[in-house]
């Protein structure tokens, strides 16, 4: 949502907002050949104390330690870049909305190891988002992928890298063709991995179960804040493998990620989950409450603007 009509999209920009049309790409910038960036997904969302960002320390935290392995060189420390989300928040007149911190490797040459010569570029970057992005509707429609998920020994799964999103743009773009909402990837030892931009909860007996970096999948912020939601209300969560089987036993299955939020599975394929979903309709409201800085037992969760 926007609070007010802009006349020209502002961002941060190498230590400074930006228009964001005054802002290039030179043409042999390496992260645009070969995908040498990282980012995070982050979420404002309007509260009672304005606008409050989600676990954006959290977020930041994960953004360097991504940078760190791919050698990017970020020249701001956390205050830094927490000023300046809310500067561009404030620039674009946005009380919420998804943000996107972006690392990457500029122009200097073409080899395959970046980090000694190329510089490195970062920028803060919005979108307007309400909701869940995928969609308003009820739950989503999935299919298990026959792209198999890229194995941590080949790419680091606890990794927000550019790059890595190739597996899961094969992925979504085939659900897409033949009719489905998302995604379900496999890894390399046929047990299940994650969405193509979310993990997955399972419930069965009104037990949670979700998995971990040991399947191949990024951590997620908004998976381990369902989590701690979930246990604060007495719920048991383990934390380990999910198969196949798993899913198609489950009572409920549900998807957690910044831009996807908590979102139910309704069907894999041509199977229907039980329409009944009480624990992931608690978890949801638990999350939005969450998210708007109004549960009192994660408070600390949410900033706000200085």
């Amino acid at each position: 949502m926007i609070a007010r009509a802009i006349a020209r999209e502002r961002m941060w920009f190498d230590g400074a907002l930006a228009d964001a049309d005054e802002i290039a790409v030179r043409p042999f910038t390496h992260a645009l050949h070969y995908g040498s960036g990282v980012f995070e997904g982050i979420r404002a969302y309007e509260t009672s104390r304005g606008t409050g960002v989600f676990r954006l320390r959290d977020h930041l935290k994960r953004f360097f330690v991504s940078a760190e392995v791919y050698g990017l060189n970020i020249p701001y420390d956390i205050k830094t870049l927490t000023t300046a989300i809310f500067d561009t928040l404030q620039a674009n007149g946005f009380t919420s909305g998804y943000i996107r911190p972006l690392a990457y490797f500029g122009e200097k040459g073409i080899s395959l190891a970046p980090a000694f010569n190329c510089p490195t570029h970062v920028l803060v970057a919005l979108k307007p988002l309400s909701g869940s992005l995928l969609g308003e509707a009820e739950g989503v429609r999935v299919t298990m992928s026959p792209w198999q998920k890229t194995s941590s020994r080949s790419m680091p799964s606890t990794v927000k890298a550019c790059g890595h999103y190739m597996n899961s743009i094969l992925a979504l773009q085939d659900a897409q063709r033949r009719g489905f909402d998302e995604a379900i990837l496999l890894n390399d030892r046929g047990d299940v991995a994650e969405g193509t931009g979310e993990n997955i909860f399972v419930v069965k007996n009104g037990r949670l179960r979700t998995n971990d970096a040991s399947a191949d999948v990024l951590e997620g912020i908004t998976q381990d804040s369902v989590v701690q939601l979930a246990r604060d209300r007495g719920i048991d969560v383990e934390i380990g493998r999910i198969t196949p089987a798993d899913l198609f036993e489950a009572d409920e299955i549900f998807l957690t990620g910044t831009a996807a939020e908590v979102m139910p599975i309704l069907r894999i394929d041509d199977y229907a989950l039980p329409s009944a979903r009480p624990v992931t309709t608690q978890l949801q409201h638990a999350y939005v409450q969450a998210v708007r800085g109004a549960d009192p037992r994660r408070a600390d969760w949410v900033e706000y603007a200085r």
